[in-house]
């Protein structure tokens, strides 16, 4: 490991690795530091949707449709097949109270520029046979899909690397040492390294990290439920509030249940019975299938939903990136990441989503 670095980057997830490859690409000198292995967080237990589409209100809207349009041409500057898949997305739709939502959803993609429409019960089935039939419809958008995560953080890794950046595994951070306001020192159970600038990329463990220098991420853990059916013929023509196919033929459900007061990524039997209620509720004429594996996720949730990016203002070098839904929003992060570095915008320009909205 480099005893000094421009850039110091913590963790190595979908945020982490799509920082580290953006800021090497641009010439910067990074190293990423990573306690487990590359992927083995939030983004490995994530069900992946790349649903743009129903982020509200007109901001958070605009920047996960920016980030859609870098996706478009990714794996080809990557060099790497990660199943970006655009599929289009049901969300189904049970109550009155849905559809009235929904309506106000469909005016606001109209202005962004893009279109959402409700289906009705009939559409909605002939879409996709497997939903229960007693749904009263669904919210629809072509435009949404899915990714493989692993595929895609990988990528993003080989790509930093292509670019000089390194890339250390099993190395926790153990202590961050300030002097005056900025961190002169981070401490792994590899070594120390010197860091221009620190970027914590570390999901919910960033708050602990943070917490060692004064600052406090406002952000709470919410655990996800997940089950992967084995192979199976396609039987999902697209991504369904709840479920994606995979290019091998496995569905993975997906659901965020709980709001929880630690890390805990055990899966319970609680949780799987969860999840088991809510497939065999959307989509029953799939019960008779096998489900051969079954993990649990801890979603990042900041306490106001939006993203949590740039300067800490508290210490000078330490930085934020922040969020959830990184599997839709890393692309425009990462762009904003790279454009404060270089000076070219100042957080003034992104107020929904620099740190300083919290400071009173």
């Amino acid at each position: 490991m480099k005893r000094e670095a421009e850039i110091v980057v913590i963790g190595s997830g979908i945020m982490g690795s799509s920082i580290a490859y953006n800021l090497a690409k641009a010439g910067k000198e990074v190293v990423v530091l990573e306690q487990n292995e590359i992927c083995s967080g939030t983004s490995s237990a994530t069900a992946a949707w790349l649903w743009p589409s129903d982020k509200t209100p007109e901001h958070y809207g605009r920047l996960a449709w920016h980030s859609m349009e870098i996706y478009k041409n990714l794996e080809e500057e990557l060099g790497a097949d990660f199943e970006y898949t655009i599929t289009g997305s049901l969300e189904l739709i049970w109550t009155e109270k849905q559809i009235e939502s929904a309506k106000k959803l469909i005016e606001l993609e109209e202005k962004l520029g893009h279109e959402v429409k409700i289906l009705t019960q009939d559409e909605t089935i002939k879409m996709e046979p497997v939903i229960n039939p007693n749904v009263l419809g669904a919210i629809y958008c072509e435009e949404d899909g899915n990714l493989n995560p692993f595929l895609l953080v990988n990528a993003y890794i080989q790509a930093a690397k292509r670019h000089g950046a390194e890339i250390n595994t099993n190395t926790k951070v153990q202590d961050l040492i300030v002097k005056g306001n900025s961190i002169k020192e981070i401490v792994t159970n590899k070594g120390s390294i010197k860091p221009g600038l620190v970027i914590c990329a570390a999901g919910m463990y960033s708050k602990e990290l943070a917490k060692k220098i004064g600052v406090d991420i406002p952000i709470h853990p919410e655990r996800g439920f997940c089950l992967v059916s084995e192979r199976l013929p396609k039987m999902l023509n697209t991504t369904v509030c709840g479920a994606r196919q995979t290019a091998s033929g496995n569905i993975v459900f997906g659901f965020v249940k709980d709001t929880v007061d630690s890390i805990d990524r055990k899966m319970y039997s609680r949780g799987m019975q969860m999840a088991a209620n809510d497939i065999m509720r959307d989509m029953p004429s799939l019960g008779d299938i096998n489900i051969i594996r079954s993990y649990t996720g801890i979603r990042v949730i900041p306490d106001d939903k939006f993203p949590i990016l740039g300067p800490s203002e508290i210490i000078d070098n330490f930085w934020l990136s922040v969020t959830h839904s990184a599997v839709v929003f890393n692309c425009a992060l990462s762009e904003i990441i790279v454009q404060l570095v270089n000076g070219e915008r100042d957080t003034d320009s992104i107020p929904y989503y620099a740190y300083k909205r919290f400071i009173k």
